[in-house]
């Protein structure tokens, strides 16, 4: 394995001869619409692409960072020739086909490969080494599939989650890089900050989060569903984050229970269990006498807003 040449301003030529090959394999954070349409399914007899997307369909997620509609195309044009994983945390930019390895800064983008400064370096000759780190990669991802897109592009209209690109984790947790900003796991290791603020309040949270009285799921259920909440009110998330309390207001409720009743049913466990289930009417849930998710949804609430706060 040699460096066959290192591009300081990698151009669109780098890009096609890339895809010029039969089988490609693509490890990129990020894609463009343009890009996915350069993938020609007909010269290809596979294509997979490891990227950031969701590696769960069971509920909506906050944000995105890439537009799914694209990938969705491409998968109803190709069928079973393009093989699509999700992996949220992925940095690497890597780019193989049956000939040739590149890889660098760039992403799979124009944007990325076009000429700007950014470094590719293209390697051929034995690629036993780049093809077990994209297996590697492959063993960490989630396979999506077109129904999968279905759903995410459903909630995205629906305003459950909006495709926006987060800043770039820069601190660590226990020696291990934070996790994506307005991500559940990031809500996790905020909720053990010593130094945030209603302490009380989240160690109640992160106990559920551990298992205390099998309350996991409902933990990440409430969390997903009031940051969508909160995010398409955001009068409702200032006013929240000017309490100190951790009360939350009447009207907040009354508003967050239409919010369940109309999208609640979107929010799933691994086995299909509804959240709707486990909140009492009084929040838009199904149960009359209680229901055992609400005091979750009602932290939920209350520390969101301090946490988003908290990564801005």
């Amino acid at each position: 394995m040699k460096i066959d040449k290192i591009y300081a301003k990698p151009g669109r030529k780098v890009l096609e001869e890339i895809l010029l090959g039969r089988c490609i394999n693509i490890a990129s954070p990020f894609y463009s619409a343009s890009t996915v349409k350069m993938l020609n399914m007909d010269n290809s007899e596979k294509v997979s692409l490891i990227t950031r997307l969701p590696d769960q369909y069971n509920m909506p997620v906050a944000y995105i960072e890439n537009d799914p509609t694209p990938l969705k195309r491409l998968l109803e044009r190709s069928g079973n020739k393009f093989l699509l994983y999700a992996l949220p945390s992925l940095h690497a930019k890597l780019f193989m086909n049956e000939n040739s390895v590149w890889m660098g800064s760039a992403n799979f983008t124009l944007n990325g490969f076009s000429g700007k400064q950014e470094i590719a370096a293209k390697f051929s000759g034995k690629q036993d080494p780049w093809s077990k780190i994209f297996s590697s990669y492959l063993s960490d991802a989630t396979r999506v599939t077109q129904a999968d897109l279905d759903k995410l592009i459903q909630w995205i209209k629906d305003g459950l989650t909006r495709i926006n690109r987060t800043p770039e984790p820069e601190d660590e947790q226990d020696g291990k890089a934070r996790a994506v900003p307005y991500s559940f796991e990031d809500f996790v290791f905020w909720l053990q900050e010593k130094s945030a603020p209603l302490p009380e309040l989240r160690k109640h949270l992160y106990e559920r989060v551990q298992g205390k009285n099998f309350m996991s799921g409902h933990v990440r259920a409430g969390f997903y569903g009031a940051t969508a909440f909160l995010v398409a009110n955001e009068d409702r998330m200032k006013l929240l984050a000017a309490t100190s309390t951790g009360d939350v207001p009447a009207q907040i409720l009354e508003d967050f229970a239409d919010f369940v009743r109309k999208f609640g049913d979107q929010y799933r466990g691994p086995q299909g269990g509804r959240w709707r289930n486990y909140l009492s009417t009084k929040l838009g849930g199904a149960q009359t006498n209680g229901g055992a998710g609400d005091v979750i949804v009602k932290r939920c609430l209350a520390l969101i807003p301090l946490y988003a706060a908290a990564r801005r």
